[in-house]
């Protein structure tokens, strides 16, 4: 059985779209998906760019706490060699707090050269960073106590106020195919994250592989491998919306093109998108994504959870460029008509699809 995530990366499409809006359609989204039964629900954060426009995943997390019961919230992910890793731990338990006990952890290294080039780090050494944070991260979360001795984080015996005595640690999710940190993840039990975007099940199933391959070589079994996918999906009968959404797919693979450089091309925050090299159709975009009608969606993900096998599915649903209106629409068909097609395949928590209907 498939988990269900909702994700959230809070992107801001033009100068006409207020980032109050985008926060609010965010908070509203969370809300609808906890009444439908999702798992989690993920917050992204970026720097600098209009590609997000929320800094902290985890003031995310504190915020929804407050506007939702039972959904579990979490960062996806948390850029841990961004991090002072002793504010980090205080915050992460914090967090924790707030949300009694919901928070879930996604873990990165980052990917973006001017995030690190403003953030003052090196991105030669980033996953070395990456490990070190996670050991401050976890250890502080689990014991209440930190002290460490790395390359990069030397703390003396810390004590946490809000973790005195430890817990355990918050489900963990990362979004890496290196070699070190998946063996990392095998030896814990954690979950790989992995996104295929724009691309088709053919590439989706060859990153798949590849995870799989070097969660063997760690220790793990393959067999049994956890594993988080996430898909750009939006539910629409309209033809016109669809392609729409399309395009705003397109868009996001248009973006990681100046976010991949040190310099990004930008109109002050916002990206100058141009097309790729090599650029596919359209309809290659509207095919490769989850865009359609309630049974061509619930049909396609069926497809690919059967293939992919994933314990995970987290679903990109808030398109910069489209509306509040046909977003919270997307998410409302994706609810009554898509998840009930998935039966026996998604696991829908307690208060979930029944409540709602």
């Amino acid at each position: 059985m498939t988990k269900l995530g909702l994700f959230n990366l809070m992107g801001l499409y033009d100068r006409n779209t207020s980032p109050a809006s985008v926060l609010r359609t965010t908070v509203d989204t969370v809300k609808m998906a906890e009444d439908f039964g999702f798992d989690v629900a993920w917050f992204a954060e970026h720097h600098f760019t209009n590609h997000s426009i929320c800094p902290s995943s985890l003031v995310m997390v504190a915020h929804c706490a407050a506007e939702t019961t039972h959904i579990r919230l979490g960062p996806a992910v948390l850029a841990l060699p961004f991090y002072e890793p002793l504010r980090l731990v205080q915050e992460a338990a914090f967090a924790d707090l707030l949300t009694r006990g919901r928070l879930i952890l996604g873990l990165g290294c980052g990917y973006q050269p001017y995030e690190f080039d403003r953030f003052r780090v090196d991105p030669n050494y980033r996953y070395q960073k990456m490990l070190e944070t996670w050991d401050i991260l976890e250890q502080g979360l689990t014991s209440g106590v930190v002290e460490y001795a790395g390359q990069f984080h030397r703390i003396p015996r810390t004590e946490l106020s809000m973790r005195p005595f430890g817990l355990a640690m918050p489900e963990v999710f990362v979004a890496s195919s290196h070699p070190e940190i998946l063996a990392r993840m095998a030896t814990r039990g954690h979950t790989p994250f992995m996104s295929f975007g724009h691309r088709g099940l053919t590439a989706a199933q060859a990153f798949r592989d590849v995870i799989a391959e070097r969660w063997e070589a760690g220790g793990g079994d393959a067999a049994h491998m956890p594993l988080a996918v996430q898909r750009y999906v939006y539910v629409t009968d309209n033809p016109d919306e669809a392609r729409h959404a399309a395009q705003c797919v397109r868009d996001l693979a248009r973006a990681a093109v100046p976010l991949s450089t040190a310099q990004p091309s930008k109109d002050g925050p916002f990206l100058r998108l141009m097309p790729l090299n090599d650029e596919p159709p359209l309809d290659n975009f509207l095919d490769n994504a989850v865009i359609g009608s309630a049974s061509y969606c619930a049909d396609k993900l069926a497809e690919e959870l059967d293939s992919l096998r994933p314990t995970h599915l987290s679903c990109f649903m808030g398109f910069a460029g489209i509306g509040r209106r046909e977003t919270l629409a997307s998410l409302e068909r994706f609810g009554c008509d898509v998840i009930p097609q998935l039966d026996g395949l998604v696991e829908l928590r307690d208060m979930g699809l029944q409540d709602a209907a």
